[in-house]
């Protein structure tokens, strides 16, 4: 650059571009206390720009990771800025949650970033990715199987995630940074080339500048190309997502009908199951019981996706009832459930039974307290009322066309003893049954 001036009339241009946002939406920018992130606080003091500052301590680096967050807070204290501050322990949490390092931590951090917007009214969170990141995690992403949204790298702006340095190079910002003394802090773990970024970053690219020397720039104008051409290729889906994609009360349903009819319809599936959480390996799986019989169930970080004979159905996680995920005691003084309705009865011949099978009726006398309700499991046996013997369970839900959400959602009412004593909402235990000399009668009805 010229003079010291460039890049800060750089900045102020691509952010009028691309940001031009209510002058009054405060930002919340994500220093780490590295050069790049403290030359993205550098800039922000001389725009008139709402902003505030967040720093995570990963306590990854023993006391480097105490001297970075010191170093934060100490400079956001020079401009009088709000700083806040948190500290993760990343290592239990990734081993908790079945993460790597790297994943964890992105998901501690955001999740804590996302609150913070919440509680103190930011309407944007900014990191300071620069171009140099764009190259890097392009060559990452032909790595996996990420398709065409892949190959467009970082995006400016993704949802309240914003990303105000992508216009600069690493190398403009480490001159700048030193032409103005702006002070910052080395991450070692930046030279460690067991991570794969590092290893891109350190090995690779040096390989492919050694072959085109000015390699990063092309392939910078390469992801400009395509991700203008994934705008037509996305207009195309969101079309295609609109007529395929029915919107039921409680969950979302694709006609099996409707995708195998379309050319390259494994493609077709992943981007309509995308939104939804879904990845490669997946739909894979689910492409290829698409024309068959076979139930298939899968799960994303947000919702459950159902393939039943005809359709796949899509039903929110947080819909799920705590009873699909965990074991409820109902004691005799307690007879309370998410999804029964309890009363006690005494038997006479006035008693009127509802023939519904909303309804149940037991022998108070037979039960063992607590009952129990939980769901479905493999071997699960019971006497239906009405029929002859013992069933299977499975059999009972193949007979009655349960789909595979209905099998593992559907409540089971079960006796102290362990016996089921009701398919909640569908057949009752012959074994538990009221007779003549039945005295009181515990009635249960479905919720709702």
């Amino acid at each position: 650059m010229e003079n010291n001036t460039d890049m800060q009339q750089m900045f102020e241009q691509f952010w009028n571009e691309h940001f031009a946002f209510d002058s009054k939406g405060k930002v919340l920018l994500t220093v780490s206390g590295g050069v790049d992130s403290m030359l993205m606080f550098h800039l922000f003091e001389n725009q008139h720009i709402p902003y505030a500052v967040a720093h995570c301590n990963f306590q990854l680096r023993g006391e480097d990771s105490f001297k970075d967050e010191q170093f934060v807070i100490e400079n956001a204290k020079k401009t009088g800025v709000v700083c806040h501050s948190t500290r993760f322990d990343t290592q239990t949490y990734a081993q908790q949650n079945g993460l790597s390092i790297q994943m964890a931590a992105r998901e501690l951090r955001y999740n804590w970033f996302q609150k913070l917007c919440k509680i103190h009214d930011y309407q944007y969170i900014a990191t300071a990715h620069h171009q140099d990141d764009l190259v890097e995690t392009f060559l990452l992403n032909l790595l996996r199987k990420t398709g065409i949204s892949g190959l467009h790298s970082i995006q400016l702006k993704a949802e309240n995630v914003i990303r105000p340095m992508l216009f600069v190079r690493k190398k403009q910002i480490l001159d700048y940074a030193h032409s103005q003394n702006i002070t910052y802090r080395e991450d070692v773990s930046n030279k460690d080339d067991h991570y794969l970024r590092n290893y891109i970053r350190l090995h690779i690219i040096p390989q492919f500048e050694n072959i085109q020397p000015d390699f990063g720039n092309t392939l910078l104008n390469s992801i400009d190309i395509i991700s203008r051409q994934e705008q037509i290729y996305r207009t195309h889906i969101d079309n295609i997502y609109k007529k395929t994609v029915q919107k039921c009360k409680n969950y979302y349903q694709i006609a099996i009908e409707n995708i195998s009819v379309l050319p390259h319809a494994q493609t077709y599936l992943y981007e309509l199951l995308k939104p939804f959480g879904s990845n490669w390996t997946q739909i894979e799986n689910l492409y290829h019981c698409l024309d068959n019989q076979e139930e298939k169930v899968f799960f994303t970080p947000t919702f459950k996706i159902c393939k039943t004979r005809n359709s796949i159905d899509i039903f929110p996680l947080q819909n799920q009832t705590k009873e699909v995920a965990v074991y409820e005691n109902i004691t005799k003084e307690n007879l309370y459930s998410k999804s029964i309705n309890f009363k006690i009865c005494e038997f006479s011949k006035s008693f009127k039974i509802n023939p519904s099978s909303q309804f149940a009726y037991f022998d108070l006398d037979k039960l063992v307290f607590p009952l129990r309700v939980r769901t479905w499991q493999h071997g699960d046996t019971f006497y239906p009322f009405g029929g002859k013997g013992k069933r299977k369970l499975s059999d009972y839900f193949t007979d009655n066309q349960f789909n595979t959400h209905q099998k593992q959602t559907t409540p089971i009412l079960c006796n102290g003893n362990g016996d089921i004593l009701w398919i909640v909402g569908y057949r009752s235990d012959n074994r538990y049954k009221i007779n003549k000399l039945t005295k009181k009668i515990l009635q249960c009805k479905v919720r709702g």
